[in-house]
């Protein structure tokens, strides 16, 4: 990157940071008022926050479903149950990923929100849609109940854990929570069925996935690669290939994990799901993509993100690019990544490609267009800027990852 355009980059950093709109309450932040009900002790706050939960602006309602689950608010939990019933009564007509991918995210969100909130009555109502959802629901449905922590979530998830008629991703999911309460799992025996695709494309959320005031995404702020499911310890496992901030510890950079819970970051985001190029992978590219993937395991994160797909620094959704064109294939168009186009974002990609399911492979309707939203500098130029004024200064860098940094995942290999 030359010096003319680092220059430019700093300069609209200042003056971003100097703009109305961060100062709390002010300026365009759709959150702002959100935040300020989310932080109130009463009952009247509570109500009100619990209300925008279907407030007609989206971003809106994105950022009081997730303000709604941080505060453990019981008051929106019928709205957000609400959320999801009426998803799958919607998605019953169209598939597994119906046009208003909107909703889905909703859904997914509106899971996670429930979960966080813990109500093992609302959770068992939840579950009652349990066998009409599909994976990726799934997933989410069985990370949600682990989090109640009751008899009937153990009793639920262990069931769930040992069905080898569900998909072997699902099962993951339930091994994975019995872990973390502590509960006795079953023998692991694999299904015939995995439920993803090796190479696939797999999306959570981030720091910079819900709208912030002038940055609104799509509420993706973290990619990675679907490695495969495997037994190991006795449990079913997910291999998955991301890259985080260097400074997780013990480990950082390219990683291999064998967890959902690592990957959504110790489950703070939903589990949005798995996509794929809008040309499909060959069995023979994903092999590639895959070997690319490996290949990388151990390189550093990349700070200023304007190196993000390497070849030897990378950021997550730069990491999965890479791999992806190593095998002829390009998630994204080019002019998202280089000259005056921002470096590229998770929800850019996430965007850019198509869900890979059974139902999106047998239908003809063409999905909708994900909105999408920039009004300025995307997470990777202010990450780049705050890290180049840094350099300039002397200063320790200070990340600002898609991901939060004071959550320490584990790695097993």
């Amino acid at each position: 990157m030359n010096g003319n355009f680092k220059n430019l980059t700093i300069t609209a950093i200042l003056l971003a940071l100097s703009a109305p709109a961060f100062a709390a309450g002010e300026g365009n932040d759709p959150c702002a008022g959100v935040k300020s009900l989310a932080a109130g002790s009463d009952k009247a706050s509570a109500q009100s926050l619990a209300d925008l939960v279907n407030d007609p602006d989206p971003d809106v309602q994105s950022c009081a479903i997730r303000a709604a689950g941080e505060s453990k608010n019981k008051f929106a939990a019928e709205a957000l149950l609400a959320n999801v019933e009426n998803y799958q009564a919607s998605r019953d007509a169209k598939g597994a990923y119906e046009d208003d991918l909107n909703a889905r995210i909703k859904a997914l969100d509106s899971i996670w929100a429930l979960g966080e909130i813990g109500d093992p009555k609302v959770m068992g109502r939840l579950l009652k849609l349990f066998d009409t959802s599909d994976d990726v629901v799934k997933i989410n449905m069985a990370i949600g109940a682990g989090k109640t922590k009751s008899g009937d979530a153990s009793k639920f998830l262990y069931e769930l854990a040992g069905k080898t008629d569900e998909s072997n991703v699902v099962r993951a999911a339930a091994y994975e929570m019995l872990g973390e309460i502590r509960a006795k799992a079953p023998a692991a025996r694999l299904s015939a069925k995995d439920g993803m695709e090796k190479g696939d494309l797999i999306y959570t959320g981030g720091i910079f996935g819900i709208p912030q005031g002038w940055i609104k995404e799509t509420p993706v702020g973290h990619a990675g690669l679907y490695g495969g499911t495997e037994v190991k310890d006795g449990k079913i496992v997910v291999v998955i290939y991301d890259c985080v901030p260097d400074n997780f510890k013990p480990y950082g950079g390219v990683r291999k994990i064998y967890s959902f819970y690592n990957f959504t970051h110790h489950t703070m985001y939903a589990f949005y799901g798995n996509r794929v190029t809008k040309t499909r992978p060959t069995p023979a590219q994903r092999d590639l993509i895959i070997k690319a993937a490996r290949a990388k395991l151990g390189h550093h994160y990349s700070d200023t993100h304007f190196s993000q797909k390497g070849p030897e620094d990378f950021d997550c959704v730069g990491y999965t690019e890479y791999a992806y064109e190593a095998a002829g294939l390009n998630p994204t168009p080019n002019n998202q990544e280089t000259g005056w186009g921002w470096p590229l974002t998770p929800a850019e990609q996430f965007a850019a490609t198509v869900p890979n399911s059974h139902a999106s492979k047998t239908s003809l309707q063409a999905a909708a267009p994900v909105r999408f939203t920039v009004t300025s500098p995307s997470q990777s130029i202010i990450t780049d800027g705050i890290g180049a004024l840094n350099s300039a200064f002397g200063l320790k860098s200070a990340d600002l990852p898609e991901v939060s940094t004071d959550i320490q995942p584990s790695i097993t290999e």
